[in-house]
């Protein structure tokens, strides 16, 4: 290795040095971030839900069955299963309910008030016919 080379590797070493204590100090946002892994971390498992608890949720935030499953991405017959206990949500329904109860504001967020206007090639026929 040249002369020249070991110095600027020598100055390549201080700046790195110098940038990891910014970094470890919180003056500096480091360039990338690790990824993390099962090896490194575990996830909770979302909470069951039985059918007054998925009850007490849709009524606390206001909504009918068929605006709640509308705003849930689900049918009002699994709405109401659900709530009269016939099945119980599983998988990727009990995080989203848990999302939905820990911040209503996410599915809440989703709902508009007003009725749904019909799109415009229906609204021009509707209003020919109204003539």
């Amino acid at each position: 290795m040249t002369v020249r080379a070991r110095q600027d590797l020598g100055k390549l070493l201080l700046q790195s040095a110098e940038q990891a204590v910014a970094i470890d100090a919180g003056r500096l946002a480091p360039a990338r971030r690790h990824r993390r892994t099962v090896r490194e971390a575990t996830v909770a498992l979302p909470p069951r839900y039985r059918a007054a608890r998925i009850r007490r949720l849709r009524e606390s935030l206001g909504l009918s069955q068929p605006l709640f499953a509308r705003a849930l991405n689900v049918s009002v017959g699994t709405i109401r299963s659900w709530e009269q206990g016939a099945r119980v949500p599983d998988g990727p329904s009990r995080r989203l309910l848990e999302v939905v109860e820990r911040d209503p504001n996410v599915i809440l967020r989703a709902v508009r008030d007003g009725r749904p206007r019909a799109p415009f090639y229906r609204r021009r026929i509707l209003s020919a016919a109204m003539k």
